[in-house]
């Protein structure tokens, strides 16, 4: 809120930041602050103005500063005010004019920059309303107000060294409240500041008087004290912190974990290994206590050598010993052996796992999948664990062992063993490579003529034919699964999603309204409102594969715009968690606020959003075609939005860098190599973007994802677009034109290399890679050598490439793309190898396929009737 003014004379002299202020304006013809100090009766009003902006009666306040106005139209504090109150009654355009000029006409008063700063900050626009406290403060340095909201923006905003200087200006201001203290070590410690900040803590404990027993926020002040030891490295020094503190730390659990893992940092092996066994016996399935007793031991779980494995591995073996109930232990031996001893143990467990009827063991031993003789051997241990069931009704093992089956044991398995067996095998010949999924379909059917009531079965066939490239089959099976149970919101969820990924958006929103409001407009709206990622980017990938631009632009902006509301509604819980003194909790929240936008929704949204055609960052409710945002005037500054957070999140990531590379070399004048926006309106603002050169931006990005992956094969086409591009630029500097040559002269590997010579020669080194054979087709469609790409994507049915069905669809679309006279063979190849992939039929074919479908559904209908 806006300071009060306080009852005294006008000062004889400025000071000197105010009179810089008004020095800016004398520059102008103005007089600086000469109407400032309002006669009595208007003094009296404007202190009511402030009061009822405080109380929120915004209209009464907007009649009394009319009142003062009428007397004093130039009091550059009433204008703001006046502005402020219009801003609050949703008259911002009107609003914002009127705080300019009250800024304008009084430049060094505090109260106008702290005016427009709330309506700066209030549109979210942080960055100005930064600038505008900053003045603020510069004039009226001891106002609380103001150094309060100019310190939740610095660290609003990450400016860790500014926030560690407002804290200490409010700790001077107020030095008995506690929570000040607490600001400014928080503070120092996010300005990496670790020894002051632990100075400043001891200085508050030694303040403190009678501290009531088990208090929680005294005892996270102590945890965070101990925190900010640990990150300076003074681990001794921390570890008898915590032994003093140790009765007033009321969790006992963060108290346990950070002394264990201090005692091995000082590699005090024995109290260490003492104190993570305890851990270890109040949770044996963690996965951290585990690792951390086995390197107590002297071993190391994530050794590369095979003798630190085996250590680990015997270990590991002691501690199963002791807890036999753990699984985690179990798993994690999974990972550290090979060979006969893998299979030894791979077979107890999988065996324990089945016989219980554990449905998700196949997602908990799918990581293992990676190793191909690990792969081969699971296969061949169910597939022993069928034939035994099969025949003798008994789990048949190898050897004989503990919790091992044999047949001379007389052991009749439970029918569900069997069940989960057919299930496990289903997944994990679906699950191979290559993908067996015809044969994991028969493996399923049994399974389903075994027990046909189970959700599970017709989730997971739905599962293997979208993997098959059979979308609506796929949508119709999780819908069969979500009829056997309709209370269950997950299998709720799974129906909209496929149906969405079949084209079925109507029918998605109708399944997903069944648990949404039901006074809502419509479940779209209140997806929308409760931030249902999955489903905005599902609909989005949706409407971006049938082109249907503006809706699939709208969805993915949704998506954005969901987080920038996460990363606003922090705003509110810098001070809250202050006066909580939640302050671990507090810097989590920090931690996962700067990294919200690295996940995997925001990057696959702003991916779909960057290949549309016109990019941009604007919801608008009465657009439900998303047509409006296929008219943006600036399609490719409106993609930035898209991009630059995601550059942040994710630099490490190639895909970062060949988004980046399109949105640049679009910006740099290669309008031959994009799809141009629909409207005219759209062309002439795309002319005008290409005469931008960010040429250089293209290269820094190209350069970048290079330096990542030198022999990723997305960077082939892009290496070959540059070149071609700088062949035929807009007008650039000949300095600058010369460095991009060099530069690009320098990714072909010489001067005298032609873009087509590159080519050859990456295609020769990776001749049997189906995604650089792919892309190196890209590469030449940018050279204009037509036939050669379509040959060379003819080639993705070949055997010896190994391509997957994604990878076949891509070179069928290319294909199709340009009407080839390859296009019916390839269809006819892929078709025989991808028997259930719909892309690869023929219209005659889709419907044959659907009417069997129906077929099969009314007769199975007419079965549950009898």
């Amino acid at each position: 809120m806006p300071p009060r003014r306080k009852p005294v004379k006008p000062p004889a002299k400025p000071a000197p930041a105010a009179a810089a202020a008004q020095a800016v304006v004398a520059d102008n013809g103005a007089v600086p602050g000469e109407n400032r100090y309002l006669p009595k009766k208007e003094a009296e009003l404007f202190r009511q103005v402030l009061t009822l902006y405080e109380t929120k009666e915004y209209k009464t306040g907007l009649q009394l500063v009319e009142q003062i106005l009428e007397t004093h139209p130039e009091h550059g504090e009433s204008l703001c005010m006046k502005g402020l109150f219009l801003c609050c009654l949703d008259r911002k355009p009107e609003g914002y004019d009127l705080v300019k000029l009250g800024v304008k006409n009084d430049m060094g008063s505090h109260i106008v920059w702290h005016v427009y700063a709330i309506v700066l900050r209030a549109d979210k626009n942080f960055d100005e309303a930064l600038k505008c406290y900053k003045k603020a403060c510069e004039i009226e340095k001891d106002s609380l107000n103001l150094l309060t909201d100019l310190s939740t923006l610095t660290i609003h905003l990450r400016h860790y060294a500014d926030y560690v200087q407002v804290r200490r200006s409010i700790l001077r201001t107020q030095p008995r409240l506690r929570r000040n203290w607490l600001a400014l070590a928080v503070a120092q410690y996010l300005a990496q500041q670790y020894t002051d900040a632990c100075a400043t803590l001891t200085y508050y404990e030694n303040m403190l008087r009678e501290v009531p027993s088990g208090d929680v926020e005294h005892s996270e002040v102590l945890l965070f004290h101990a925190m900010c030891l640990e990150e300076a490295g003074e681990y001794e020094k921390c570890l008898e912190f915590l032994g003093e503190k140790s009765g007033e730390i009321v969790d006992r659990s963060a108290y346990s974990v950070q002394r264990a893992r201090l005692l091995l940092k000082v590699g005090r092996s024995e109290p260490a290994l003492w104190a993570w066994e305890l851990l270890l016996e109040e949770n044996p399935e963690s996965t951290e206590y585990i690792k951390a007793t086995v390197q107590a031991k002297g071993a190391d779980c994530d050794s590369t050598t095979e003798e630190g494995r085996s250590k680990a591995v015997a270990i590991l073996d002691e501690l199963a010993e002791k807890y036999p109930r753990s699984l985690a232990i179990r798993r994690l031996a999974l990972d550290l052996t090979s060979g006969d001893v893998f299979r030894s143990k791979a077979s107890t467990y999988l065996l324990n796992a089945l016989s219980k009827g554990v449905p998700s063991v196949f997602a908990d031993i799918k990581a293992l999948y990676v190793d191909q003789e690990k792969q081969r051997i699971v296969g061949e241990i169910v597939e022993a664990f069928r034939k035994g069931l099969e025949e003798k009704g008994a789990i048949v093992t190898e050897e004989a062992g503990d919790d091992q089956r044999h047949p001379a044991d007389d052991t009749v398995e439970s029918p569900s063993t069997y069940l989960w067996t057919l299930y496990f095998l289903s997944q994990h010949y679906s699950s191979l490579t290559p993908p067996q999924h015809s044969h994991a379909l028969s493996i399923l059917a049994l399974a389903s003529a075994h027990t046909p009531s189970l959700p599970e079965l017709p989730m997971l066939r739905a599962r293997i034919l979208k993997r098959a490239g059979d979308a609506q089959g796929a949508a119709k099976a999780m819908e069969e699964a979500r009829q056997l149970d309709g209370q269950d919101r997950f299998l709720n969820c799974k129906a909209s999603k496929y149906a969405i990924r079949a084209a079925r958006e109507d029918e998605a929103e109708r399944i997903a309204g069944l648990f949404t409001k039901k006074d809502a407009p419509s479940p779209l709206e209140d997806l929308v409102e409760m931030q249902c990622l999955w489903f905005l980017q599902e609909e989005g990938d949706s409407y971006l594969r049938q082109q249907k631009w503006g809706l699939a632009l709208k969805r993915y902006t949704q998506i954005l715009d969901i987080f920038q509301e996460i990363e606003e509604d922090q705003y509110d819980f810098h001070a809250y968690c202050m006066r909580k003194s939640t302050l671990r909790a507090y810097i989590e929240m920090l931690r996962f606020e700067d990294k919200v936008r690295d996940h995997a929704r925001f990057a696959a949204a702003a991916k779909g959003a960057i290949e549309a055609p016109a990019p941009l960052n604007v919801y608008v409710d009465a657009d439900p075609q998303g047509l409006k945002l296929l008219a943006t005037e600036t399609p490719l500054d409106d993609a930035l939005k898209f991009l630059k957070p995601l550059e942040r999140a994710r630099p490490r990531e190639v895909q970062t860098w060949v988004l980046s590379f399109e949105v640049a070399l679009r910006r740099g004048g290669a309008s031959f190599l994009l799809r141009l926006p629909a409207t005219a309106s759209a062309h002439r603002a795309f002319d005008d973007e290409m005469c931008t050169g960010k040429y250089l931006d293209a290269l820094r990005a190209l350069r970048t994802a290079l330096s990542l992956a030198p022999t990723s094969p997305a960077l082939l086409p892009l290496v070959v677009r540059l070149k071609i591009a700088l062949q035929a630029p807009p007008a650039l500097d000949s300095a600058l034109l010369a460095v991009l040559n060099s530069e690009t002269a320098a990714l072909l590997g010489g001067d005298n290399i032609e873009g087509s010579q590159f080519v050859e020669e990456q295609l020769r080194k990776h001749s049997k890679d189906a995604e650089w054979v792919l892309k190196g087709a890209e590469a030449w469609v940018a050279l204009g050598r037509k036939d050669e790409a379509e040959k060379l994507a003819a080639r993705l049915v070949e055997e010896e490439l190994g391509a997957t069905l994604a990878q076949t669809a891509r070179a069928f679309a290319f294909l199709q793309s340009h009407s080839s006279s390859q296009l019916e063979p390839f269809r006819v190849a892929a078709a025989t190898r991808f028997p259930l992939a719909r892309v690869f039929k023929t219209q005659v074919e889709l419907a044959e396929l659907d009417k069997q479908s129906e077929e099969a559904v009314e007769d199975g209908e007419k079965e549950n009737v009898e």
